[in-house]
Parts: C-alpha cells; structure tokens; sequence
C-alpha cells in the first residue's frame, strides 16, 4: 500500500490535523479521552512542532493494540519535560518583568521627585541670585552715601576749626584795640579839658564794642551751626554703620 492510499484512507479528521500540521495552524483545546487520544497525540505533536519542540507522532507507527509504544512514550515525555522548561523560563521571565516593570515605576516617581527638587533648588538659587544682586546694589548706594557724608564731615569739621581761630583771632585783636585805647587814655594829659576828647572816644569805643559784640556773636552762631552740621553728620554716619551692619548679618 502506497503514501498515498494510506493517506485517502485516513478518516476526515486526521486528514484535517495533518493538513493543520503542513500549515503550522493552532488547534483547539479538546479533553483527551480513551476514544480520542490519537487526535490529541496528532494535536500535541502539532502544538509541540509550534513551539519548536522535537516532537513527531505518527499514529500508524507510534501505535500497537491501542497502545502507545515506549520509544514514542519517551519521546512524548521528553517533550513535556521540554515543554515545562520552556514553562518555568518563560514564567521565570514574566516574574522579572513584573520585577523590573515595579522598579521602573519606582524609578520614574524617585527620578520625578529628583526632578521637583533640582527645579526648586534652581528656582531657590535665582531668588538667592536676585537678593544678592539687591544687596549688592543697595551696598553701593551706602558705600557712595557713606563717602559723601565723611567728605561732608571733614569739609564741616575744618570750617568749624577755622572758624573757631577766626574768632579767637578777632577777640584777641579786639582786645588789643581795647588795651591801647585804654593806654591812650591813662597817658593823656588830665589838666587840658578832654570832655571833647572823651566824648569822643567814648563813643567810639561803645560803637566798637557794639561791632565787636555783633562780631562774636556772628562767629558764635557760625560756630553753633557748624556744630550742629557736625552732629548731624555723626548720626548720619552712626545710621549707615547699624544698616551695613544689619545688612551683612
């Protein structure tokens, strides 16, 4: 008997599994059972040839009095055992994935929060930037304020230093005035009539004592001004010092 006959003598259903085997087409899960294990034998060898497990049935070799023969039981076996490797690999890998998938959702919220942070610290470090650059500014309008208010200071210090010798000066030359006027009188003659003379004189001595009162009082409210320039550059100065002061703080 030919390929051929053996072939057209198969029933429908065989005819059909091998015709999925030659085209590599998934089966259908079916129970096996006492009347149709050949057909699942035909399937697994199928299933298996799928799953690139050497694993070939051929129910008019593999078969003797209903029974399976031990060299195609051991090749069945082997395929399952086969096929549980592949089973415990592949379960192996989904377990990991499953691992890696949850450490890359940890990484991505710890690299997320990373992210949150540096743009605070940025944000942060731009408010440092621009305060610093406020206090830097204000530093220099202090520094300038501060050099202006001591040339001020010294300028008002030696006009009150050459104020205070003017008027020292124009006391001790009034008072010279004063003592040759004085000579002159106690050297003139007292027979001769000095009523003229003495009126005279007196006069002007009162007229000069006058010039010279309104003299020093002038000079004295000079000085008293200059004073209170000078008191007021000192709290200035005082001020600036206690802000710088805070400010380096």
């Amino acid at each position: 008997m030919s390929f051929f006959d053996t072939y057209d003598n198969l029933d429908e259903e065989v005819k059909e599994l091998l015709q999925h085997y030659k085209h590599k087409k998934a089966t259908g899960y079916e129970p096996c059972t006492l009347e149709n294990f050949k057909l699942q034998l035909l399937r697994l060898s199928e299933e298996f040839d799928l799953l690139n497990i050497n694993y070939i049935f051929n129910p008019y070799l593999d078969i003797k009095d209903n029974t399976l023969e031990p060299v195609a039981l051991v090749n069945l076996i082997n395929s399952v055992w086969t096929l549980l490797h592949y089973y415990k690999n592949v379960n192996e890998k989904a377990d990991r994935l499953v691992e890696l998938e949850q450490n890359n959702k940890q990484l991505n919220a710890h690299i997320k929060r990373l992210k949150e942070k540096i743009s605070l610290e940025k944000n942060e470090a731009k408010a440092c930037v621009a305060s610093a650059q406020k206090i830097a500014d204000r530093s220099d309008t202090m520094l300038q304020t501060l050099t202006e208010t001591r040339a001020k200071l010294l300028k008002v210090t030696k006009q009150k230093a050459a104020s205070e010798k003017n008027l020292q000066n124009e006391i001790a030359r009034l008072k010279l005035q004063i003592e040759k006027l004085s000579d002159r009188l106690r050297n003139k003659d007292v027979s001769k009539p000095c009523s003229d003379f003495c009126d005279t004189t007196l006069m002007r001595l009162k007229e000069r004592e006058k010039q010279q009162r309104a003299t020093i009082a002038h000079l004295q409210k000079v000085n008293q001004d200059l004073l209170h320039q000078i008191l007021d550059l000192k709290e200035d100065l005082l001020l600036s010092g206690l802000n710088e002061v805070n400010i380096n703080k």
